[in-house]
């Protein structure tokens, strides 16, 4: 039977005792090695790794209309179509879809806004997702006009109610109709981007608009149908389609994508760039502390050629060494572990915008990946350092003769701090040229002025009376304009910069596109004039949109972008000319100006043609009322007067500055440069004091040497010297592959940089940054080998 030796287990235990400054620093370098590693690696395994949460995640998809003769290849599926899809289909156990949509419930004292979703038929049934209490929705609830039904999110359940059980069967108010809560499901289903769910109830003259596409198409495929197989048997559905409604469907097919690579999205080169740095930190961490288990054994070699000459065998010289290691391991694995649960705790926080971060937790894989990498570490800096000092006859040691015992670990030691410093240099190098990034991002010309203009949402849903809320909005904008505080007040379906890349076909009189139809693809806004005037948008030529109107037969009207005359139309006048969207209803609309580019894509993206449609009041229901003030709290204390007075019923949210809005747009630049700058940071650290560590061993094993060199003439400005330059062939040798590495993985940085490529500057400021810490931490070892007193280093060691 195996047996542990417990007297030997406590001696390593005193003797880690006896050196605490060392036991201190080996723990504090582990504990931040592994627990930022093994909370990044919870992040990566939650996102990328884990399957969806749901039953058999694997058969769950998104589908949407595709048309591969246009620019934007996707769409949002028409109800009608999605219907068709289900009905027609051999490959999927259902197809529904779902839309969001902001309600206001009135049941409280004060109105409160929802984040809401309106779902098709069968949205529940794709999921698959058992609920947490009562139900979902019935047939007879998702037809239209049906009874009024509402599921509520965890969250929601617990904010409101409290988690009472009893509030299934309870009713909402919302939009003067009663609601009753019939279910409740749990927080993985969807996170905190949804407080209830309520049947979409579509008018039955939908089903005949084969171009209204808004829903959100998602589907579960049989068991033992592939992705590719359900895609295939989709398109063939929607060819045939075509053949039955040429006009609407023709030209359009189906595309198919998993539903968690659809909801990874862009995120994946991000968190595998993250979680890259923090292994590579990781690697520095234990190189650094494989070296500080060097200069340890170095120390203690008297100790240990003692212990071998009373009769210990090599063997049970290294298992001291081993459990010396192990213990470390597992005092630096426990740190770590605290650490990753912390860091795990703040991450949805700090990550609220990262995909699936509601399912993030410190579960068995990650204290796993703490246990098994402290396992590895303690093998690592301690057995192998062990194997390497007492490679040769200990006995040396008894003679003065310390140079043999170590001198295998230095060349090991050297190719550690050479291997850190590199791997510093990629980190530098890195988190230099995304902060340049960042910063190129924040100065990029948007074409519009944010400063003192707040944005904020009056709740209104899409199935109300859309001249009731002509009204309310042309009423609320010309109060808000006669407030002396405020210089111009509009609204816009969408903001700049916040991903809603809408893209359309139009028909410009006197143009021919480069579609196949003579059509051209581009971006499309709403707006009223009073929005592009609070944005101070240049106006380049032509007016602005008319006063906002409630009147359904006035003239239609639009502004086109200046990059929609350059690209569409160099040299040519377009206003006054007719311009339609393709494939909808109505008259044309006429251009009555031309405005600058903005950034209406973000960023990091070249501004694309744009088409303004000037709105009708009521045409959009819920949009982003746009307010240039000079006094922001007197702006908030009237916009709730006002809007009291004239319908006290109606939600105030989502008051906030515009300027906020373009900040949250950079959040993941601004994230993935704050990470990496800190991991090159804590790896400038580790590497300053591995070399620190390799020369402070240097120095004391060369003692002899260095005082007959003081005996025979060399000045301490000699030794100093001669340290600094072994220091320096280190440091450019650790240089040298930093910057060859930084090349290789030149390419992963390309999808988070606003510009791909070799970075002079970036290189510049990781080494200039490496050498100036370097020369810093080989100093003291420097100045110690000048200041040796020959007469006590020629004594002994």
């Amino acid at each position: 039977m195996f047996k542990v030796d417990v007297s030997a287990w406590r001696q390593a235990w005193r003797s880690l005792g006896r050196r605490r400054g060392f036991f201190a620093a080996v723990v504090l370098t582990l504990g931040f090695g592994t627990g930022v590693t093994a909370a990044v690696f919870s992040l990566v395994d939650t996102v990328l790794i884990k399957p969806l949460p749901y039953p058999d995640a694997d058969r769950l998809v998104t589908v949407y209309e595709a048309s591969p003769a246009s620019k934007e290849r996707t769409s949002l599926v028409a109800p009608a179509r999605l219907e068709d899809w289900h009905r027609l289909n051999r490959s999927f156990a259902a197809i529904s879809g779902s839309y969001s949509e902001n309600v206001t419930d009135t049941i409280g004292a004060e109105p409160e806004r929802l984040q809401g979703r309106r779902v098709a038929p069968r949205f529940f049934a794709v999921y698959a997702m058992p609920r947490l209490a009562g139900r979902t929705f019935t047939e007879e609830e998702e037809r239209s006009n049906g009874p009024g039904a509402v599921v509520l999110s965890e969250r929601f359940w617990t904010r409101r109610f409290n988690r009472d059980p009893a509030a299934v069967g309870r009713a909402l108010t919302i939009g003067g109709r009663s609601y009753q809560i019939v279910g409740v499901m749990p927080a993985a289903f969807a996170g905190d981007a949804t407080d209830i769910w309520l049947p979409a109830h579509l008018m039955p003259f939908f089903t005949q608009l084969r171009d209204a596409r808004f829903l959100n198409g998602v589907g579960r495929l049989r068991s033992n149908v592939t992705i590719h197989e359900g895609a295939r048997d989709l398109a063939s559905v929607q060819a045939a389609l075509a053949g039955e409604f040429p006009a609407t469907d023709a030209g359009w097919s189906a595309e198919v994508r998993s539903l968690k690579e659809f909801r990874v999205g862009d995120s994946r080169r991000g968190l595998l760039l993250v979680f890259g740095a923090v292994a590579l930190l990781w690697t520095i961490a234990i190189a650094n502390t494989a070296g500080l288990m060097l200069v340890q054994l170095h120390r203690r070699s008297r100790e240990l050629a003692i212990r071998a000459a009373l009769g210990a065998s090599r063997p049970r010289v290294i298992g001291t060494v081993v459990r010396e290691g192990l213990i470390l391991a597992l005092a630096g694995g426990a740190a770590g572990a605290g650490l990753a649960w912390g860091l795990v705790s703040a991450m949805p926080a700090l990550l609220s915008r990262t995909p699936r971060i509601n399912e993030l937790s410190l579960d068995w894989r990650a204290l796993g990946f703490v246990a098994g990498t402290s396992l590895l570490a303690a093998c690592v800096f301690s057995l192998v350092p062990a194997l390497a000092g007492t490679r040769a006859h200990l006995m040396g040691a008894l003679a003065g003769s310390s140079r043999a015992v170590a001198g295998g670990g230095h060349r090991l030691q050297r190719l550690l701090v050479v291997g850190q410093v590199a791997l510093s240099v990629l980190l530098v190098g890195s988190a230099t040229l995304l902060l340049r990034s960042y910063y190129d991002l924040t100065r990029v010309d948007t074409g519009f002025d944010a400063s003192n203009t707040m944005t904020f949402h009056v709740a209104a849903r899409w199935d109300e009376d859309r001249v009731r809320i002509g009204q309310l909005q042309q009423q609320l904008l010309a109060s808000l304009e006669q407030l002396p505080h405020v210089q111009a007040a509009g609204m816009t379906n969408f903001l700049p910069a916040t991903g809603a890349t809408l893209r359309y076909q139009v028909n410009v009189e006197g143009l021919n596109g480069p579609n196949a139809d003579g059509s051209m693809t581009v971006g499309t806004r709403s707006v009223t004039g009073g929005y592009l005037r609070a944005l101070r948008a240049p106006l380049v030529a032509g007016s602005w949109c008319p006063p906002i109107t409630t009147d359904l037969k006035a003239p239609r009207t639009a502004l086109v972008s200046k990059r929609f005359v350059d690209v569409h139309a160099p040299g040519q006048n377009l206003v006054g000319r007719s311009v339609r969207i393709a494939d909808t209803p109505g008259s044309p609309m006429r251009i009555v100006g031309v405005v600058g580019n903005m950034a209406e894509d973000g960023h990091a993206t070249t501004p694309a043609p744009y088409l303004y449609a000037c709105l009708v009041a009521g045409g959009w229901p819920d949009p982003e009322y746009v307010v240039r003030t000079s006094d922001v709290r007197a702006l908030a204390t009237d916009l709730r007067r006002i809007v009291r007075e004239l319908d006290p019923g109606r939600a105030i949210f989502g008051v906030r500055p515009v300027q906020d809005v373009l900040d949250a747009a950079l959040d993941r630049p601004r994230l993935d440069a704050a990470m990496l700058t800190l991991f090159a940071g804590a790896a400038i650290a580790l590497a300053a004091i591995g070399l620190y560590s390799l020369f402070m061993l240097l120095v004391s094993e060369r003692a002899r040497e260095m005082a007959v060199r003081l005996a025979i003439g060399a000045t301490p400005r000699e030794l100093f010297q001669l340290v600094m330059t072994g220091a320096g062939r280190l440091l450019a040798g650790g240089l040298l592959l930093g910057i060859a590495l930084t090349a290789a993985v030149d390419r992963a940085l390309s999808g988070v940089v606003v510009e791909a490529g070799i970075d002079l500057t970036a290189l510049a400021v990781a080494a200039a940054t490496l050498a100036i810490i370097s020369t810093i931490a080989v100093a003291g070892p420097a100045l110690r080998a000048a200041r040796i007193a020959p007469i006590d280093a020629l004594r002994g060691d």
